[in-house]
C-alpha cells in the first residue's frame, strides 16, 4: 500500500525530471537563407526619333552691279531722288543698288526730314509725310529657297495691306526691296491711308541713286 511518504518521493522525482528536461534545449535549426532579390533597374525611357526640321538658309545675294551702273548712268542727277542727303557711290556705297522714290513732297513741319541710313546688308531711307511716312528698305540677304546667284530674278511690285498701313515688295538687280507706308491718322482695325494703286505707283517711280 502506497503511503503519503511514497507519493512525496514520486513527486520529487517528477520535478527533478522536468527540471532536467528544461535544461536540455532542442538543437537550433539553421536559419533559412535570406531570399535574394534581384535589384530592379529603372529603365530609361527612350526618346522617339524626331524629324529633322529644315533650317532657314541665309546667304548673300549676287548683285548685277553692271546693270545697276548702266541704269544709274541713264538717270539725270536731278531725278535721282536723293532728297536732303547724298548717296555714296563706289566702294563705300551700300551692298545693294540704292533705289529711292521721286516726287515725294515732305512737309516743312516734318521732324528730322528725309533720312538715309546705310547698313551692313543694305540700307533704309525714311520720308515723313502728312498722311503716312514712307520707309524704303533694300537688302542683299536671301532667306529660304531663292537662288542667291540668280541676279535676273526681278519681280514686279506686289501690294500688301498691313495693320499699320501697307507694304510693297519686289526684287531688282538680285536684291530685295520693301517699301513700307505707315499711316499717321488712320484708325480702326484696318486703317487705310494709301490705296493699292497709289502705293504701286510710288514703287514703279523709284530711281537708282547709288551703286558700286
Amino acid at each position: 500500500m502506497m503511503t503519503t511518504k511514497h507519493l512525496l518521493a514520486f513527486a520529487a522525482i517528477g520535478a527533478l525530471t522536468l527540471s532536467a528536461c528544461d535544461r536540455i534545449k532542442a538543437p537550433e535549426q539553421p536559419a533559412a537563407p535570406a531570399a535574394t532579390e534581384t535589384p530592379t533597374v529603372a529603365e530609361t525611357p527612350t526618346e522617339p526619333d524626331l524629324p529633322v526640321r529644315p533650317e532657314a538658309v541665309e546667304s548673300t545675294a549676287g548683285i548685277d552691279w553692271e546693270a545697276a551702273r548702266r541704269d544709274m548712268a541713264s538717270v539725270p542727277s536731278e531725278d535721282r531722288g536723293e532728297g536732303a542727303f547724298q548717296v555714296q557711290s563706289g566702294a563705300s556705297a551700300p551692298p545693294v543698288p540704292v533705289l529711292l522714290p521721286t516726287g515725294i513732297v515732305v512737309p516743312q513741319s516734318a521732324e528730322g526730314g528725309v533720312k538715309f541710313m546705310p547698313m551692313s546688308d543694305g540700307y533704309f531711307a525714311t520720308y515723313p509725310g502728312v498722311d503716312y511716312d514712307i520707309v524704303v528698305n533694300g537688302t542683299n540677304e536671301v532667306i529660304g529657297a531663292r537662288d542667291a546667284g540668280d541676279t535676273s530674278a526681278d519681280t514686279e511690285p506686289s501690294y500688301l495691306a498691313t495693320a499699320s498701313g501697307a507694304q510693297v515688295a519686289f526684287s531688282r538687280y538680285g536684291a530685295d526691296y520693301l517699301i513700307e507706308f505707315e499711316c499717321k491718322n488712320a484708325t480702326g482695325e484696318d486703317p487705310e491711308c494709301i490705296g493699292e494703286d497709289e502705293a504701286l505707283e510710288i514703287a514703279r517711280k523709284l530711281v537708282i541713286a547709288g551703286t558700286r
